[in-house]
């Protein structure tokens, strides 16, 4: 008999918990499906992304970027073009090692897409504002903008601007990179394995 109410005693307690977990699992709210996703998709949560301004009020960028020419990108629908680098016009032809003309411009663009290869660029002004260049600056391969301590942005070895003048497919304008473009001329790589005018003087005449 004792065991018996301790039996239905048990039966009763779990009983009432259920009943309780039941009443808690209605009472609570729901999110919709859609919404659930969307907040996982865009990470609603995470902190935002940092963005600095030089002291001339240039602003970082950071984003997808659109390769324009080998020295320009399109990074937030602002043209950024690559500090101290100049790459082939677009329509320019230079000689390819076997003497044969090439569209080089085209070229250099295209080695710049294979650089970044569809990841996030972030760029940080650099250089004396110009009016005729617009804004320019250091771009890197990066996960987070350049105010973000996680980005890779210290120092321009790793620098997308540097890769190009080294690689052979952009030459240096004002002597920051005069030592990797002899060793690109050295290693005869990208333009240096033919013969090209200098974009500058090419455009000289272009316009002429």
């Amino acid at each position: 008999m004792r065991r018996s109410r301790i039996l239905i005693g048990l039966l009763v307690v779990v009983g009432l918990a259920g009943a309780a977990v039941y009443a808690y699992d209605a009472a609570r709210p729901r999110v919709h499906p859609i919404k659930a996703a969307d907040a996982r998709e865009h990470d609603l949560d995470a902190p935002q992304p940092r963005f600095a301004r030089d002291a001339e009020g240039r602003a970082e960028l950071f984003g997808p970027a659109r390769v324009v020419e080998g020295d320009t990108l399109e990074i937030q629908g602002m043209r950024a073009r690559l500090w101290t680098i100049d790459a082939p016009e677009l329509d320019q032809t230079c000689l390819d090692r076997d003497g044969a003309s090439f569209a080089c411009g085209q070229a250099s663009r295209e080695h710049l897409e294979k650089l970044i290869a569809g990841r996030k660029v972030a760029c940080r002004p650099e250089g004396p504002p110009s009016d005729g260049d617009g804004w320019q600056g250091l771009c890197f391969i990066a996960d987070a903008p350049c105010a973000d301590a996680a980005a890779p942005c210290a120092s321009d070895l790793s620098s997308l601007n540097l890769a190009m003048v080294r690689q052979g497919w952009a030459l240096d304008r004002e002597g920051q990179y005069s030592e990797p473009e002899s060793d690109a001329e050295e290693d005869r790589a990208g333009l240096w394995a033919g013969r090209f005018d200098e974009p500058e003087a090419w455009r000289a005449r272009a316009a002429r």
